[in-house]
């Protein structure tokens, strides 16, 4: 698979998810978050390892939709209940829970780069991880909160307010959601093929990314408390387009993973703030609000891997025969530089027009 397929195949999951999260604002209203979190955890779980026993790649494409499914749906209903927490803690926590999501990327790729070191095939990767999380979903099933599926239609507001707030924090998650998913999607390609690391390194650089989130949204909640949001997001968007130069201007295996790192600590906290807000927006449940940002924001996963591949392989092709060291160096460069443009976007719009309440 090359850059472009690689990307088309991301994009069939991205499909999945952006289909599945309008419905899923629809379902939390009428079945409750507890229940459509615990289902759909439940599918993503069992479809994931389909990934490594498709015979071919349009068999892949058609599995990677349905993994997108039940992550769209799993990801809406995880966040209402972390938005009902925090209401219930009555303090900023949501970062924390996020914390968990890229400490769980974070494990993923180290195990993944303990897997390729060890000789095994990615198969026996996904069973064994399966039985894991099977064991931890059921763990914490729970501790989920019960909500109220008729308490929540007769809250207040309209689900057909799609106001200006929505999309400017939908904006703010889009260009958030390419820089995260672009360079955890390409880093260990980059890794490979740019800065000439051995294929047991390449997921370092996946991790470097997940493991800074993990300890970024760990210190979030703090951070919030003390400084405010809307200068989280500020920050976050300027240290994470430093990040992502470095790891371009510099193409070195240690220099990548620390640009890496620097955009995981840049964009740790974003998410988290931007989902909450669209809990409190004006006449949108919570549930609802959270499904129309996440839509918008997944809506990353759909054409942001394939521009990034296509534009690598488009300057690829641009360049003559063997002028590159290793296969992609200029191509794959140039599509991540997509990811620091857009976070100059982000800290444009809290700047001149992000309105936060903290």
């Amino acid at each position: 698979m090359d850059n472009g397929q690689t990307g088309f195949a991301l994009t069939c999951l991205a499909v999945g998810a952006l289909v599945a999260m309008p419905l899923a604002g629809f379902l939390i209203v009428r079945y409750g978050s507890r229940r459509l979190t615990i289902f759909s955890t439940l599918v993503f779980i069992a479809t994931v390892p389909l990934i490594a026993f498709m015979p071919g790649y349009l068999a892949l494409l058609f599995v990677m939709p349905l993994v997108g499914v039940s992550t769209g749906v799993m990801d809406v209903g995880m966040n209402a209940q972390a938005v009902d927490v925090e209401k219930l803690w009555g303090r900023p926590i949501t970062s924390s829970f996020h914390a968990c999501f890229s400490g769980g990327m974070f494990v993923g790729a180290g195990t993944a780069a303990a897997f390729i070191a060890l000789g095994l095939d990615v198969g026996q990767h996904f069973i064994a991880v399966t039985i894991l999380t099977l064991a931890a979903a059921f763990y914490a099933r729970p501790g989920l909160l019960s909500d109220d599926p008729v308490a929540a239609e007769g809250s207040s507001g309209s689900s057909s307010n799609f106001s200006t707030a929505i999309v400017l924090l939908g904006i703010c998650s889009l260009c958030t959601m390419i820089g995260e998913g672009g360079v955890a999607d390409w880093s260990p390609i980059y890794m490979t093929r740019v800065t000439g690391s051995a294929e047991a390194l390449a997921p370092i650089g996946q991790a470097a990314l997940s493991g800074a989130m993990f300890v970024g949204r760990g210190l979030g909640d703090y951070i919030r408390l003390r400084f405010g949001s809307v200068h989280v997001v500020r920050g976050g968007s300027l240290l994470a387009f430093f990040g992502i130069m470095l790891a371009l201007l510099f193409p070195l295996p240690g220099v990548a993973i620390a640009g890496f790192a620097l955009v995981g600590l840049g964009v740790a906290n974003i998410i988290p703030v931007v989902f909450s807000e669209a809990s409190k927006v004006p006449g949108l449940r919570p549930g609802v609000g959270i499904s129309s940002v996440s839509t918008i924001g997944y809506s990353a996963f759909l054409f942001g891997p394939p521009i990034i591949g296509f534009i690598s392989d488009y300057q690829n092709s641009l360049l003559p025969e063997g002028m590159a060291l290793f296969p992609g160096v200029a191509g794959l460069r140039v599509g991540l530089g997509v990811v620091a443009l857009l976070m100059l976007v982000l800290l444009a719009l809290s700047v001149f027009f992000l309105q936060v309440r903290d």
